[in-house]
């Protein structure tokens, strides 16, 4: 299965695919920035399911080698489960997506070494709302980081210490400012072109890639308030059981839905040029 992802990921996309994440973004292909989007969409598609595989494939392999026992994605065999480790697919996707921007570096034409200046805002490439809800769901998971701490379990559950329900609240809180801040240095970062073809290709690669990490940011969020939501059910009576059961249900669908419709999800980046693009030497 790992090898049926990874080969559809670098395959490059067919002429009515192109058109249509094109239409959908509203670019113009042509001649000169046709290369430049092929060239990105089938190298970032296969790092970014190469960082999900490894997500599956790695945790895998460590738990064999410590315990002996063979698991994928926290099913041993044998039958018991560990579905907490279903969000290093996600956690492997991110990196997978950043390492892209990280390694794909837009070629630069040397004959005319020219950057644009035209101001990028996040707000731009990316709608507010989900940059609200990332906010929301890394704040709502370090509440109920601390609701687990505070929460008094059934006798023969091991219940979370204060210190790790911290360290975890912490780590949600640091870990939605880092995805903010890593998704405003891929809007801010130089771009190389000043031909409008190219900007506005570029555009929508950034903008392709900031909803990448966006998509599997929130998922990751969602994911662990769903783990968190079905730990607190172990924490009442059958009407706290069953309410968190549900909404640890919920935000797992969610998180789910989040991964696959965000980190494809066309955006209409707005930014133009009202006195035409400018540049200066690079």
């Amino acid at each position: 299965m790992s090898a049926v992802a990874l080969h559809r990921a670098t395959a490059r996309p067919s002429d009515t695919q192109l058109q249509a994440w094109a239409h959908a973004r509203s670019l113009r292909l042509t001649p000169e920035n046709t290369p430049l989007v092929v060239w990105y969409l089938c190298n970032a598609s296969m790092l970014r399911t190469t960082g999900a595989v490894a997500g599956v494939v790695v945790p895998s392999l460590v738990k064999l080698a410590w315990s002996g026992r063979a698991s994928v994605v926290g099913i041993f065999v044998g039958g018991d489960m560990q579905p907490g480790d279903v969000s290093w697919i996600f956690v492997g996707y991110l990196v997978g997506a950043l390492y892209a921007e990280l390694a794909l570096v837009r070629p630069i034409d040397r004959s005319h070494p020219v950057a644009s200046l035209v101001p990028r805002q996040v707000g731009d490439y990316l709608p507010l709302r989900l940059l609200w809800a990332q906010r929301a769901a890394g704040v709502a998971a370090a509440v109920g980081a601390l609701a687990m701490g505070a929460a008094s379990f059934k006798e023969g559950f091991s219940e979370p210490s204060w210190a790790a329900a911290g360290f975890f609240a912490a780590f949600c809180v640091a870990f939605t400012g880092v995805l903010e801040v890593l998704q405003g240095w891929v809007v801010r970062r130089p771009q190389p072109y000043t031909s409008p073809e190219l900007v506005a290709a570029d555009d929508a690669l950034r903008s392709q890639a900031v909803h990448s990490l966006a998509g599997a940011g929130l998922a990751w969020l969602l994911l662990s308030c769903a783990g968190i939501a079905a730990v607190l059910a172990a924490a009442g009576g059958s009407l706290v059981a069953w309410t968190m059961g549900v909404a640890g249900l919920v935000l797992l669908v969610t998180a789910l839905a989040c991964c696959q419709y965000l980190t494809a999800r066309p955006w209409r980046v707005r930014r133009g040029f009202p006195n035409g693009p400018s540049g200066v030497p690079a």
